[in-house]
């Protein structure tokens, strides 16, 4: 995918952008449209430069016999003017609460998979809205470009596309999910926290989710809270039996280890402050090893 082919919505984003900052009534809306056109500036910056404008947060798999592959999350990470790093939740939501949902989702999915193309990496996951899912012109774009990666060898292990919202607002179309099945994409349902909304994403994607990622509040939170991790690892099992687990938030190898003590179901753990996949290994072998968990087996 060369740099040319983005510039045009690069600047269709811009001249919405504008339009937004025309009607902007409000401090925040202001604030809002002038984040935006931060962003953008950078990203255009970035496929300018040919330089990549998400980091990789690996998810670590806590089971080798299950021979699970080691999946990577592109996060967003775009600099400001000073070469501060923007705040990505923000930046998103600027545009979402903005009424740009589907033009920046389809922006960034297309940057995504020119990254995936340029990395090492062989499974990524790319953060999305379920709003997006219903656009015409997200499916089509979406889908043509996971043909060429297929056609060229290079879908590797696949797409994962993390439906990130606490609850969708329209109802999925089955055929249109099935169809990024057909094209190598799998789905994971992101910020799980035992919501009502949670229920609705888990009606809609049924059988297609093929991740289940438990929001770190829980994954944190004390066992006997009525929002716990066992009790999301048991709603999540009785209701999607299939789908892989994985822990977010998780804040050390130790602590992934003891997860992994208490709860074997899950499949993957992935957090900020874990290190790279080889170290995460090391340490995670040393730990089992040790003493204390080991009079504990």
């Amino acid at each position: 995918m060369m740099p040319e082919s983005l510039y045009p919505r690069i600047e269709d984003l811009a001249i919405r952008i504008r339009s937004v900052h025309a009607r902007a009534e409000t401090e925040t809306e202001e604030k809002q449209a002038q984040l935006m056109h931060t962003a953008l500036r950078s990203l255009c910056k970035a496929v300018d430069n040919h330089k990549p404008i998400f980091g990789t947060e690996p998810w670590h798999p806590v089971n080798l016999e299950k021979n699970l592959g080691t999946p990577a999350e592109f996060l967003l990470r775009l600099p400001d003017e000073n070469g501060n790093p923007l705040p990505a939740y923000n930046v998103i939501m600027a545009y979402y609460d903005s009424g740009l949902t589907e033009p920046i989702d389809t922006l960034l999915v297309l940057c995504a998979l020119r990254q995936f193309r340029q990395s090492a990496e062989r499974q990524v996951s790319i953060n999305i809205s379920a709003r997006s899912l219903l656009s015409a012109d997200f499916i089509k774009t979406f889908l043509s470009h996971l043909e060429k990666l297929r056609l060229d060898n290079q879908i590797r292990e696949g797409v994962i596309i993390e439906i990130h919202e606490s609850a969708p607002t329209l109802v999925m179309s089955k055929h249109v999910l099935s169809l990024f099945h057909r094209f190598g994409a799998r789905f994971a349902i992101d910020d799980v926290e035992l919501s009502l909304g949670d229920a609705f994403r888990f009606s809609e994607f049924d059988e297609i989710a093929s991740f289940i990622k438990i929001d770190r509040k829980l994954v944190c939170a004390p066992p006997e809270s009525p929002n716990s991790l066992p009790a999301a690892l048991s709603f999540v099992r009785s209701v999607l039996p299939e789908a892989k687990i994985v822990a977010e938030g998780v804040q050390s190898v130790e602590q992934a280890r003891e997860l992994h003590e208490f709860y074997p179901e899950i499949d993957y753990m992935q957090g900020l402050h874990l290190p790279d996949r080889v170290t995460f290994r090391e340490r995670w072998n040393e730990t089992s090893s040790s003493p204390r968990l080991a009079s504990n087996n």
